[in-house]
C-alpha cells in the first residue's frame, strides 16, 4: 500500500461512551480530534478517571500536526491535560469556552502552555495543519459551542459531526448550521464520523423549548425551597430555570464546583444572563431565607460520591444548607448508564427526607438529551451526503443500530474497530474501498490514579477488586537468623471475617499452616524464606476457599528477632 493514504485510527470512543479520541492520519502525518475521559466503576478503585493509551501517540509524536477539540465536555476535552507531553507541542485548537476550559484544567495540573500552543477557534476560518485544513462548524448540543469539524484533505473531506442535534431553541442561540453543511456536501464528502449515542431512538431527541416551559412552570408550582439539579455544562438550562426563579422572588445559590467555574466562564464570554445580577449569593446568607425565597443548584446528577445534592440526599449540612421535609428537588437530567445504582441512591436517600423529587423516573419532559435520534442522524446525512457513514461514539449495540440506519438510507455503512487503522483512501486508487487494518495498534485506557498513570489493566486495580471482594490475611512469622522459627504463625485478617467471632475458624488456619510448615521443615528451621512463603500462602488459601468460600490476598512477613 501506499504511504499516501487517508486513514482513521480510533484510540477511544468506540465502542464505548467516553474516552473519545480519533486520529486521522494522510501520508504519514496526523491530527487528533478530541481527547476525553470516562469515569471509574466498580471494576477501577481508586481511581479519578479513565482516559485513551496513548502509546501510539508517543511513538509517532512528532508527526503530530494538531489536536481539534470539538466541544468542552468531559467525554471529549477531559483528558488533554493528563496527555498533554503526548501532544509533543502539537497546538491544541478549541473554541473560547472549551480554551477557557482547558486552560483551567492545564493550570490545576501545573502546565503552563506556551504561546501557540493552545489556539481559540472561530468558524469559517480554515485551520492548516500539515496536509489537512479543519473547519469548525456549529451545531447544537447541551453545552454552547459544539461544532462538527470538516476535515479537507488531498484525497477528500471528511465530516467529523461531534455531538449535535437539531434545535431552533438551542441554549443561547447555536443551531446546527443546515447551510453551511449543505455547501460541504455539494463539495462532497467522502466519508461523515457520526454520533452513535442515540442511534436506537427512533424519534428526535426533542427541542430544549418545550423543557423549559416544563419546567417554568414547575418553578410556579414549587412552594417551598427549590433544588435543582442538572449537569454543570448545561448552564444555558441552568440559568434560564434559575431567571423563573428569581421572577418568582428566589434569591439564588450556586453549588458545586464545576457550576460557578462555568458561570465565571459565562460571565467572561457573554453567557451570563443580566437578570440575575444581584441575586445570587452564597449559602450561608441563602439558609436564613422563607423557604418560598430560595432556589438552590446543586452537583451530582449521576450520584457522584462527594458531589452537593449526594450530600445533601445524606442528610448532610452543606454550607449551611440541610434538606428538610417539603422540598423539592428537580432532578434535570437522564440517567447515564452504569450510574444507575448511585442515582437512585440519592433519590431514596431524599426520599427518606421527605422531600419531593422529580425525576425522569416520574417525568419524562424534564429532561431531553443533547444527541441525535434517527431523524436528526437523516437530516444530517442527507445535509452531507456522504460516500460512507462511520458510526462513532457509541456502545456496539448503537454503533450498530446506526449501521443499520446508514444502509436503510442509501449510504455504505463502514465499520470501525478500536485499536484498528480503517483506510479510508489510496493515492491513485479512485475506486477504493474503505478496510481495516489487520495490524492492532496500542490501544486501550490508561487510569489516572492520585498521582500516578496506570498502564491498560494494570495489576494494582487487580489487586484492589480481589481486597474488596475476598478481603486481606497477614501471615507472619518470627524467625532466629540461623532461621529457627519461634512461635506459631500469626494472623491478621481484614475485610475476611470477624476475629473476635469467629476466633476457632482464625484459630483453625493457624493450626493448619504450623502443620503445614512442619510438614515441610522437618527441622524446625526455614532455611527458605521463598519456600515457606509459598507454603503458607497456598495453606491459607485453601483453608479459606474451604471454611468461608474466600480466597483473600495473602501477604506474607518474616520478622526476625
Amino acid at each position: 500500500m501506499s504511504n499516501k493514504h487517508l486513514a482513521a485510527l480510533p484510540l477511544g470512543g468506540v465502542g464505548i461512551i467516553g474516552t473519545n479520541m480519533m486520529v486521522y492520519e494522510y501520508g504519514g502525518e496526523y491530527i487528533v480530534v478530541d481527547a476525553g475521559v470516562s469515569f471509574p466503576n466498580e471494576n477501577t478503585p481508586g481511581v479519578d478517571v479513565i482516559v485513551p493509551d496513548t502509546r501510539f501517540l508517543r511513538e509517532h509524536a512528532k508527526h503530530i500536526k494538531a489536536v481539534f477539540i470539538t466541544h468542552a465536555h468531559e467525554d471529549h476535552i477531559g483528558a488533554v491535560g493528563y496527555l498533554w507531553d503526548d501532544f509533543a507541542g502539537a497546538p491544541v485548537y478549541a473554541s473560547p469556552l472549551s480554551a477557557m476550559v482547558l486552560q483551567g484544567k492545564l493550570q490545576e495540573l501545573g502546565i503552563k502552555p506556551k504561546k501557540g500552543e493552545v489556539v481559540v477557534t472561530t468558524t469559517r476560518e480554515q485551520y492548516k495543519a500539515g496536509p489537512f485544513s479543519v473547519e469548525y462548524v456549529p451545531v447544537s448540543h447541551s453545552i454552547p459551542e459544539a461544532f462538527a469539524l470538516a476535515i479537507r484533505t488531498p484525497l477528500g473531506t471528511i465530516v467529523h459531526t461531534g455531538d449535535y442535534k437539531f434545535d431552533a431553541a438551542a441554549p443561547f442561540g447555536q443551531i446546527t448550521d443546515e447551510k453551511r453543511l449543505a455547501e460541504i456536501g455539494k463539495e462532497g464528502v467522502l466519508a461523515a464520523f457520526g454520533d452513535s449515542t442515540n442511534a436506537q431512538n427512533p424519534h428526535e431527541s426533542g427541542s430544549e423549548a418545550p423543557v423549559l416551559e416544563h419546567l417554568t412552570q414547575l418553578v410556579k408550582d414549587t412552594k417551598g425551597r427549590l433544588i435543582f439539579a442538572a449537569f454543570a455544562s448545561h448552564f444555558g438550562r441552568t440559568f434560564e430555570v434559575a431567571k423563573v426563579a428569581v421572577a418568582q422572588g428566589r434569591k439564588v445559590c450556586f453549588l458545586g464546583r464545576t457550576i460557578n467555574k462555568f458561570i465565571a466562564h459565562s460571565k467572561h464570554l457573554g453567557y451570563w444572563p443580566k437578570e440575575l445580577n444581584n441575586w445570587v449569593v452564597d449559602a450561608e446568607e441563602i439558609s436564613g431565607l422563607p423557604a418560598n425565597k430560595v432556589f438552590v443548584f446543586a452537583s451530582g446528577t449521576q450520584g457522584e460520591g462527594g458531589s452537593s445534592l449526594t450530600r445533601l440526599s445524606q442528610g448532610t449540612d452543606v454550607r449551611g444548607i440541610k434538606l428538610r421535609e417539603g422540598d423539592t428537588v428537580l432532578l434535570s437530567s437522564r440517567m447515564i448508564p452504569g450510574n444507575e445504582r448511585g442515582i437512585l441512591n440519592v433519590i431514596d436517600g431524599l426520599s427518606n427526607l421527605g422531600v419531593n423529587v422529580i425525576s425522569e423516573l416520574t417525568d419524562r419532559s424534564i429532561h431531553v438529551s443533547g444527541h441525535c435520534g434517527q431523524p436528526e442522524m437523516k437530516r444530517m446525512y442527507k445535509l452531507l451526503n456522504p460516500r460512507f457513514v462511520v458510526p462513532v461514539h457509541g456502545e456496539p449495540r448503537q454503533m450498530k443500530a446506526h449501521a443499520e440506519l446508514a444502509r436503510a438510507e442509501g449510504y455504505t455503512p463502514v465499520r470501525l474497530k478500536g485499536g484498528h487503522k480503517l483506510i479510508l483512501a489510496e493515492e491513485g486508487a479512485a475506486d477504493f474501498r474503505p478496510q481495516l487494518s489487520q495490524h492492532t495498534y496500542p490501544h486501550g485506557f490508561n487510569y489516572i490514579d492520585g498521582l500516578n498513570i496506570l498502564p491498560n489493566d494494570p495489576l494494582i486495580l487487580k489487586e484492589r477488586r480481589k481486597l474488596g471482594y475476598d478481603g486481606l490475611l497477614v501471615a507472619s512469622l518470627a524467625v532466629r537468623a540461623n532461621g529457627e522459627w519461634l512461635s506459631d504463625v500469626a494472623l491478621t485478617t481484614r475485610g475476611l471475617m470477624d476475629e473476635v467471632v469467629q476466633a476457632d475458624l482464625l484459630k483453625g488456619a493457624v493450626a493448619k499452616t504450623t502443620q503445614a510448615l512442619e510438614a515441610v521443615f522437618r527441622d524446625g528451621r526455614i532455611d527458605d524464606r521463598n519456600r515457606a512463603a509459598e507454603v503458607m500462602q497456598q495453606t491459607l488459601r485453601r483453608y479459606f476457599k474451604q471454611e468461608r468460600g474466600k480466597q483473600p490476598t495473602i501477604v506474607t512477613q518474616f520478622v526476625q528477632v
